[in-house]
């Protein structure tokens, strides 16, 4: 699994570099975030570790050609074809690939470790430093200030309705409402 997670792991900052989304502070927000709540909950650390990383690998792509919302099939067409190329058994191509799948909740957890990946995505847009990272991310992708509060606002919605575990709600909640009020504000001026 180590050697997989760094072929992984070089193919999605890889995106990164080329495409500048996400950023490389929402990367490894999500990557700290999914290690640390994998451990707290007993869950397959190298499982979470690989699909906080497969998750958002064609984002860059798909903001670059305006079609944000296809960066889940295309991210799981690309996952699919690195995991095959790598020799990875079916049941955890299965899982990981879920990973992709399920992290905006388009679809049911086939696993924990599906479960605290979408959640460890919450830290990204609803954690202090994640909205801050997403804003200042969605400008540099050529949004203008406004429009990149209104796109984080957005998220920050989406992901407090994919809150799950009660350890990440316990962790953002505090944040949600403080978060919201100030993006709104951010809007007004």
């Amino acid at each position: 699994m180590k050697k997989l997670f760094e072929v992984v792991n070089r193919l999605a900052l890889e995106e990164i570099e080329k495409f500048s989304a996400p950023s490389h502070v929402n990367y490894d927000i999500a990557q700290e975030k999914g290690v640390e709540l994998a451990k707290a909950l007993g869950a397959n650390v190298d499982l979470v570790k690989l699909g906080c990383a497969l998750m958002d690998i064609k984002l860059g792509e798909c903001f670059k050609e305006k079609c944000p919302p296809e960066h889940i099939k295309r991210g799981m067409a690309y996952a699919k074809k690195i995991l095959e190329e790598n020799g990875v058994d079916e049941k955890t191509k299965e899982l990981l690939l879920n990973c992709v799948e399920a992290h905006h909740g388009g679809a049911p957890y086939k696993s924990l470790e599906a479960e605290i990946c979408a959640n460890a995505d919450c830290y990204r847009f609803i954690h202090p430093r994640g909205v801050i990272a997403s804003v200042q991310n969605s400008m540099t992708l050529g949004q203008s200030f406004d429009g990149a509060v209104s796109f984080v606002l957005a998220k920050l919605e989406e992901k407090h309705n994919i809150l799950s575990l009660e350890i990440c709600k316990k962790e953002l909640e505090p944040y949600y409402e403080p978060m919201k009020k100030m993006l709104e504000e951010a809007k007004k001026i």
